[in-house]
């Protein structure tokens, strides 16, 4: 399609997180419970999208959560239009950390990005401890939409999340 709007998104967050989990929902509608952690980047695409009668083309890079990857990190931040940042409910530390992650991020892309902030492993609720108005406190801090979500149930949050980033993002380059 010569009219498809091809939108890059990046992830960010703690090791962990689910961030890979949560674009593999979304792309393939599939969890694997064998964490692998993403060695670098993870580039996915999901074609066949009409958002606003557009055609997207949606290109995820899910960057590596862990330190050792910084430098190559920032490289795949350049030219995206949209990130999701990631924390995990029973992990205090990895929303507190999001700090670092968006800024690290907004240095590359640019300030004035999509930022949409979830906070994700819902279905582990006996074990939260980062209560839900804490996340949207957060996000309202930073001018974000805030989604709470399990990649490993899906539901209909998930095409949600990657629908409002997209209209976002479209409403903002046009």
């Amino acid at each position: 399609m010569s009219n498809e709007v091809i939108i890059k998104l990046n992830s960010v967050g703690t090791f962990a997180v689910g961030k890979t989990s949560l674009i593999r929902r979304y792309t393939e509608n599939s969890f694997s419970e064998d964490y692998l952690p993403t060695l670098g980047v993870d580039i996915t695409v999901k074609r066949g999208i009409i958002i606003d009668a557009k055609p997207i083309r949606l290109v995820f890079m899910d960057t590596a959560g862990e330190e050792k990857f910084g430098s190559l990190r920032r490289t795949y931040f350049e030219g995206s239009l949209g990130c999701l940042a990631v924390y995990d409910i029973t992990r205090p530390d990895t929303l507190n950390d999001l700090n670092r992650w968006i800024r690290e991020y907004q240095e590359v892309a640019g300030k004035d990005k999509v930022i949409s902030i979830i906070g994700n492993k819902i279905d582990l609720a006996e074990r939260r401890e980062v209560k839900q108005i804490d996340g949207q406190r957060y996000a309202r801090s930073k001018g974000s939409s805030f989604y709470e979500a399990s990649a490993k149930f899906g539901g209909k949050v998930i095409p949600l999340i990657f629908q409002d980033i997209v209209q976002k993002v479209l409403r903002q380059i046009s």
